[in-house]
């Protein structure tokens, strides 16, 4: 009878011990999943890649945001084999793609063997139905409605630079009177991040005539009263007026547009009111000049050689970074966090959004947040961006193009998927079409930066298929999703751990007892 009693006390205990290592572990390490902002729910964080996160969360109806739904790619920029890179992967600028396209094709032609982890949507772009005013549209946008272009043309509409070449300087004046000015989030070779508003001037010299004259933008609208550069990185056709007076330099090496480059060409056509408008081709440039604007170039005459020099400056005090430094940038607006502190955006309005962002840790965030979805996610209101950055503590912040642009793709173990919901519908009537953008940015993986030259000696063919293969491994995709793996390995290891206790018991039991 002593032994009955003995042992319905121990396993009772043991009983007892196991539900509270298992109720309390499994909370403890349930809480070791970061909350991202106090009134996140249904928290889920996926590891992408080694130090790469995927979070996704969603508030509800009552939370100070109301119904929204939230994904945030994190990385820490500092790592060594990661990678941004801004781009649209295709011959001119002004050429729209999806961004799971853009990631196809950047895997597909990028030649340093990188492979994407993820992407977002990049910069606005001049449309149609406001700035890029097509000739007989009628259009009218911000108290301009002059024609601009004979065909829509869809240029990034900030400062934006691809692999260490500007791809088009901020909107001009010309194009669309705009309050206020575009910023840009630059990156370094090594990723450092930089939140800034470059200018940047242009200017031609005629060396044959000894003339000096002001370019300007790139790649910019042909509006009237300006003189535009057109880059072999453009695009194909500015689609210009019939009023335009052009005038074509060619190079006879392939030249890079950045700050501190004298790019040197010799004219070699001239084309003038009523004529074709003159195509692209590699190592060209096209000076587009309608209005005003036109005297500056109208003396230039077949055979003259001319030099082009270009110089950026950072209206927010960076100079040396954007002048020396940064190789991609991505143009946006609407900046609601710079240098530590909040900016209160004012408009109430519900927004799908994506966000670029530094934390004050240093990490780099990229934000997305599905809208415009009744009953599943209503936009972020830009009135509450600055609170949301408090909650993440992002030092600089701004919105690149959102509505149904905003788009997030991630890469899984079976291929890359589409991880948002557009607010764009399919044939079908079903929300999550997918909006072709002007570029994207880019998180990719790579050979390690800081690996000693002589471990880079080896065939590129062999070192980047083995990173490749790495990446779509299960293994390195490892999900966690609110503590649920461990939880289950802590009851599993629990259960084990309360055999062997049982079994020591029972012998210990019939020691006591003689058996």
């Amino acid at each position: 009878m002593k032994k009955k009693i003995v042992l319905k006390k121990i396993l009772s205990a043991l009983i007892c011990c196991v539900l509270i290592v298992t109720l309390f572990g499994s909370n403890f390490i349930s809480a070791k999943v970061k909350q991202p902002i106090p009134e996140a729910k249904n928290v889920e964080v996926t590891e992408l890649y080694k130090g790469v996160t995927l979070t996704s969360f969603e508030v509800d109806q009552k939370s100070s945001y109301t119904l929204n739904k939230f994904k945030i790619v994190e990385f820490d920029p500092k790592q060594s084999d990661l990678y941004i890179d801004v781009t649209n992967a295709a011959d001119y600028s002004n050429e729209l793609k999806t961004v799971m396209k853009t990631v196809e094709d950047f895997n597909k032609n990028n030649t340093e063997g990188k492979t994407a982890i993820a992407a977002v949507n990049g910069d606005l772009w001049m449309v149609a139905y406001a700035h890029a005013r097509v000739e007989g549209s009628g259009t009218v946008y911000g108290g301009c409605s002059d024609a601009v272009v004979t065909k829509s043309l869809t240029v990034p509409r900030g400062f934006n630079m691809y692999n260490g070449e500007i791809i088009t300087s901020a909107h001009m004046m010309q194009e669309t009177p705009y309050e206020g000015a575009f910023q840009s989030f630059g990156f370094t070779a090594d990723n450092k991040p930089y939140l800034g508003q470059p200018k940047t001037t242009i200017k031609i010299k005629n060396i044959t005539q000894d003339t000096s004259k002001a370019i300007n933008g790139i790649n910019r609208l042909p509006a009237k009263n300006a003189l535009v550069m057109y880059t072999d990185k453009g695009v194909l056709s500015n689609y210009s007026l019939s009023d335009a007076y052009e005038v074509v330099v060619d190079c006879d090496y392939d030249y890079v547009v950045k700050h501190g480059e004298t790019i040197k060409g010799k004219v070699t056509a001239i084309c003038k009111e009523g004529d074709a408008d003159p195509k692209m081709q590699a190592n060209r440039i096209i000076l587009t000049a309608r209005g005003s604007a036109e005297k500056k170039i109208k003396d230039y005459v077949i055979g003259d050689e001319v030099e082009i020099s270009i110089t950026v400056k950072d209206e927010f005090g960076n100079d040396a970074v954007w002048q020396n430094e940064i190789k991609n940038a991505v143009g946006g607006h609407m900046v609601f966090a710079k240098n530590g502190e909040y900016i209160d955006l004012g408009a109430p309005s519900y927004y799908p959004s994506t966000i670029i962002a530094e934390t004050n840790s240093g990490n780099v965030m990229l934000i997305q947040n599905d809208g415009r979805q009744e009953g599943y996610s209503l936009g972020l209101r830009h009135n509450d961006c600055d609170n949301l950055a408090r909650e993440l503590d992002l030092k600089n912040a701004f919105i690149v193009d959102g509505g149904g642009s905003s788009t997030l793709i991630a890469l899984e173990e079976d291929g890359y998927k589409l991880v948002n919901r557009p607010c764009d519908k399919d044939s079908n009537g079903n929300y999550g079409a997918t909006r072709t953008v002007v570029n994207s940015v880019i998180l990719s993986h790579g050979k390690d930066r800081n690996a000693p030259a002589e471990d880079n000696t080896e065939s590129d063919a062999t070192a980047v298929p083995e990173i490749a293969d790495k990446t779509n491994s299960p293994a390195d995709k490892t999900e966690k999703k609110t503590g649920k793996g461990w939880n289950i390995a802590l009851i599993v290891g629990s259960i084990v751990c309360f055999g062997i206790a049982v079994l020591l018991a029972i012998r210990s039991a019939n020691k006591k007892f003689g058996k």
